[in-house]
């Protein structure tokens, strides 16, 4: 009987292990401003925050591809009502925003997605990589990096949990 239940609790945690390559994992930046909260927050009061898209891991209209990415970013700060909007024109502070950009080379440095300096690959593999920044009028405020594996589109569980744990490394607890 011990013995079942030894293979049984082998079985779980190999279960889980397995799990785990699938992602979503992120890590980020060495770096992030002591502004990055404040700013989040002035950027927020009065209306969503612009979010810049940069990159294509699945073949649909990217209208709607931003639109979801948007929304699966919003309301995934702890503590703070953030919405996300990819319209420049509903953003009430543009000139403070998030840049995502999928399937980056991994070289790319995360200061040039605040200049506009922004290279994606052609999608492609069993995962998606993801790096975004969080820009003050160009200049780089926090980093991120992350990954998951391929889904089936914007609407996967996985994906929409690596957009969150995006979001939540970017702007940490308010300090």
């Amino acid at each position: 009987m011990l013995r079942r239940i030894l293979s049984l609790g082998a079985a779980a945690v190999a279960a889980l292990t397995a799990a785990c390559g699938d992602g979503p994992a992120t890590v980020g930046g060495s770096w992030r401003s002591p502004a990055t909260w404040s700013t989040m927050f002035w950027a927020t009061a009065q209306g969503p925050m612009l979010v810049q898209i940069h990159g294509a891991p699945f073949s649909m209209d990217g209208a709607e591809f931003r639109t979801l990415v948007a929304e699966a970013m919003s309301d995934q700060v702890i503590g703070r009502v953030v919405r996300f909007t990819a319209s420049h024109e509903l953003a009430r502070h543009p000139e403070a925003r998030v840049v995502v950009a999928f399937d980056t080379p991994p070289d790319l440095a995360s200061d040039a997605l605040c200049t506009g300096e922004v290279a994606t690959a052609v999608a492609g593999g069993d995962r998606i990589a993801v790096e975004a920044a969080f820009c003050h009028r160009g200049s780089q405020l926090a980093a991120v990096r992350g990954w998951v594996a391929r889904g089936t589109g914007p609407r996967d569980k996985r994906f929409r949990q690596l957009l969150g744990q995006v979001v939540r490394e970017l702007f940490g607890a308010p300090e």
